[in-house]
């Protein structure tokens, strides 16, 4: 009997575990969604009961699994432990950030309203005015109708689940942004079973200082990217429920994105494309199941927006067409004028475009205090705490090679058989790197042309490609390995720097580093 088949038992319980955590934190989204539309009728402390569940089943689900994958498994035991290490040890850097700064120390006085790193100053009171079950304004930072709503009711939850506090605004984006490095993990070893290949995606999307800043502050693009990460995964590793296929299950997980942020569109964009034109079966077939997924995509985007905008909606935004109507009016007003060009880079004094994003700019400070200590007649200054809006450099600079080298080997290739199968399977997630990355890219470039502008952290939506498309550069059996270990060294490093708090070093060290 083979090792899956051995503990087929231990399996079971850990899907049935998943699945009642799942359920239970979709139950307790329903809790905070009708406390907020009907304050009397529900009272949030049905969520406490419902936390105990979640933290019980969700922790002793991921502990099996652990234990399962290395029984059943044993010649990935390598591979599962070094993936639950770079999953812990992540998770672990977020929990030790998380309350930086706390609630009562974060809040933007010029507007009234709580939170304090980039722009908490508009979710946390967004999530907050959706607890209190007040209506929305037409327009106002309280309610941000200029996005779908999943995200802030993320943060509501958190805020009902911990408290209106730091870790309360904050922990379902560190949930979320830390289970997209298995997820990656599994893209990558559905589509190549290759397990260095996959190891090293779900490593440089661990240690992607844009990725990890924006997954530890209450901010709406990681669950976008999160959700969009699981719709891949359910469409290469081919995943049916019940009566759901693989295209249904994939256009709800695409819809759970759009309904996080609307910029989901752009990664839905990559597996229609791909689906279209690399999946096999006949053009009937294509057609079909690419309907399929289209509808799937849409009707739950629209209910579930459609539900939100019935019960909180205000002026235009009071169902599905309003709103998405409002989202791309208010999407079309920002433009660049003379006076209004987005983020300006302090050192190249230039608005920061797409084109810096693929080749530099200065990090963006999203929050950064200092502390400045007199000893005699020397003074130092140091980065108490800070928050940094810039990609790692090392992935991006990467993209040039890894990109040649595929567009090369895709020309080269063209009408002929790879040498293997495991040698077709790396191309086919090269292929998928390279697309992702161009639609993401070219799109912003063709929005900052039509004079939209382009804030550097609409980038985020291209990480994982740089993730995948990197970690099959330094995979190919030409490539020196020990310069692959200097890479991610440097790839840690950059991480490392941008660290927002890294008070366990001493002061002048800090001082050095100068972040």
């Amino acid at each position: 009997m083979s090792g899956p088949q051995r503990y087929l038992a231990l399996r079971f319980i850990v899907v049935f575990l998943a699945a009642v955590s799942l359920v239970d934190l979709l139950l307790a989204l329903v809790v905070v969604s009708t406390h907020a539309y009907a304050p009397a009728s529900v009272a949030t402390g049905a969520l406490a009961p419902m936390t105990f569940i979640l933290a019980g089943t969700s922790s002793a689900a991921a502990a099996l699994g652990l234990a399962y994958a290395l029984l059943a498994y044993p010649a990935y035991r390598k591979t599962v432990f070094l993936l639950a290490l770079i999953v812990l040890g992540l998770l672990a850097a977020h929990l030790y950030t998380i309350n930086l700064p706390d609630a009562a120390n974060c809040s933007d006085s010029s507007k009234g309203v709580q939170g304090c790193i980039m722009d908490e100053v508009y979710y946390v009171p967004a999530a907050q005015t959706m607890l209190s079950g007040e209506k929305c304004a037409p327009y106002a930072d309280n309610c941000n109708l200029e996005h779908p709503f999943l995200s802030k009711a993320f943060v509501a939850a958190g805020i009902a689940i911990f408290g209106n506090t730091a870790f309360g605004w904050r922990i379902f984006q560190v949930i979320l942004g830390t289970f997209s490095v298995p997820v990656i993990f599994g893209i990558c070893w559905a589509i190549t079973k290759n397990q260095r290949l996959s190891l090293y995606a779900a490593f440089l999307l661990a240690f992607e200082t844009l990725f990890f800043v924006h997954s530890s502050i209450a901010v709406i693009d990681v669950g976008a990217i999160f959700f969009s990460l699981l719709g891949f995964l359910f469409y290469f590793a081919k995943a049916r429920w019940w009566k759901f296929d693989t295209m249904i299950l994939t256009g709800i997980s695409f819809a759970l994105a759009a309904l996080t942020k609307e910029t989901a569109i752009f990664l839905a964009l990559v597996l229609f494309l791909y689906h279209l034109f690399f999946a096999p079966g006949t053009r009937r077939e294509i057609i079909v199941s690419t309907t399929e997924l289209v509808l799937s995509v849409f009707l739950v985007f629209a209910v579930g927006l459609q539900i939100y905008d019935g019960a909180f909606g205000a002026g235009s935004a009071t169902n599905f067409i309003g709103q998405v109507d409002f989202i791309l009016r208010y999407g079309g007003s920002l433009t660049m004028t003379p006076t209004s060009q987005g983020w300006i880079d302090p050192v190249l004094h230039s608005p920061i475009t797409p084109w810096n994003w693929i080749t530099y700019y200065s990090p963006v400070g999203y929050l950064v205090t200092s502390v400045k200590v007199t000893v005699g007649a020397n003074s130092f200054t140091y980065v108490s705490a800070g928050y940094y809006g810039v990609t790692n450099q090392f992935e991006v600079w990467l993209v040039y090679l890894w990109g040649g080298y595929t567009a090369y080997l895709w020309w080269k290739t063209r009408g002929k058989a790879f040498a293997s199968e495991s040698d077709a399977n790396e191309f086919r997630v090269a292929r998928l790197a390279i697309l992702w990355f161009l639609v993401v890219f070219l799109g912003y470039v063709a929005l900052f042309y039509y004079g939209r502008i382009t804030y550097p952290y609409y980038f985020i939506s291209a990480v994982p490609s740089l993730a995948i498309g990197g970690a099959y550069f330094l995979t190919r059996s030409w490539f020196p390995r020990p310069v692959a270990y200097i890479f991610l060294a440097g790839v840690f490093l950059w991480f490392f720097i941008f660290y927002p708090d890294k008070a366990f070093l001493p002061t002048q060290v800090r001082v050095w580093l100068g972040h």
